[in-house]
């Protein structure tokens, strides 16, 4: 682990300048409910300011996640390329076909970097601004909302130690694919992809169990904090109507960040010892 983060070091500036345009977008993504409540409830009494606010807040969010695309791309493939050599002066006593495995591999480390990190941020950024909204419309719908961490908490943890063990034996198995087409023996070739398949069935049963019981605790708390909210504010306006349920399912779609979290650490953890 210290020698990506060695490399990823000598890149810190420009990171920084990433994750810069991540954060400066993602806040104007915050805001776009809060202006399309507004801009609705102006637009029926003929006025305008809130509707070029939502706008407004579009075309900045759209150009910083359009500077973030470009610019990251060209930091990423270098730091993969520094890691890759680095990697293979220092192992010198792995063969081959593990060290092919790995150095694909580890591409899952910079794909975290460059793509789930910056999910997991914007999550994040996500789940503390659609709290702020809520809490300051309606503190009760708030703590229910605040309820559903316990349960998909458990969920993860039920689900973690399934998903580290099914990771490592893939990994594991994949190591051994380029020894095996190396021999060319047409028998020991479809055992293995034949393994191959069972394995990735596996693998993609457990995923699809974690996600269902997520999903479904999130459907659960997103009805009920919608139902609690609107049942209390009779007066409620049809732009904070709207406003406030997107905020709502903004907060619990980034939860569901938590199961691929997991996903991603496993794997990466995996990784990260083999190529150790």
């Amino acid at each position: 682990m210290k020698h990506i983060l060695s490399v990823l070091g000598r890149y810190k500036w420009k990171i920084a300048l990433i994750y810069t345009y991540i954060i400066a977008g993602q806040i104007l993504f915050l805001l776009e409910p809060y202006f399309l409540g507004k801009a609705i409830d102006g637009l029926l009494q003929h006025q305008y300011d809130y509707l070029w606010c939502l706008l407004g807040a579009h075309l900045g969010e759209n150009i910083f996640m359009y500077k973030r695309m470009v610019y990251d791309i060209r930091v990423y493939t270098q730091v993969y390329n520094d890691i890759v050599q680095e990697y293979l002066a220092r192992d010198t006593t792995s063969d081959t076909s593990s060290k092919i495995a790995r150095t694909e591999m580890l591409y899952a480390v910079i794909d975290f970097v460059e793509h789930h990190l910056h999910f997991y941020i914007s999550a994040v950024l996500t789940i503390i601004g659609s709290l702020y909204f809520v809490f300051i419309q309606h503190a009760f719908t708030g703590w229910v909302m605040l309820a559903c961490l316990p349960p998909i908490s458990l969920i993860v943890f039920i689900y973690y130690r399934k998903i580290a063990q099914s990771t490592r034996i893939g990994n594991s198995h994949y190591e051994q694919k380029f020894g095996i087409m190396d021999t060319g023996n047409a028998e020991l070739i479809d055992t293995f992809y034949k393994r191959r398949r069972k394995i990735i069935i596996a693998q993609s049963t457990v995923h699809a169990r974690h996600w269902f019981s997520i999903n479904s605790t999130k459907t659960i708390f997103l009805v009920l904090a919608v139902a609690l909210f609107t049942s209390n504010n009779i007066g409620l306006s049809h732009g904070a109507a709207i406003s406030i349920y997107t905020y709502i399912n903004q907060f619990l779609i980034s939860l569901m960040s938590l199961p691929i979290f997991v996903e991603i650490y496993t794997r990466m953890k995996d990784v990260i010892h083999r190529i150790s």
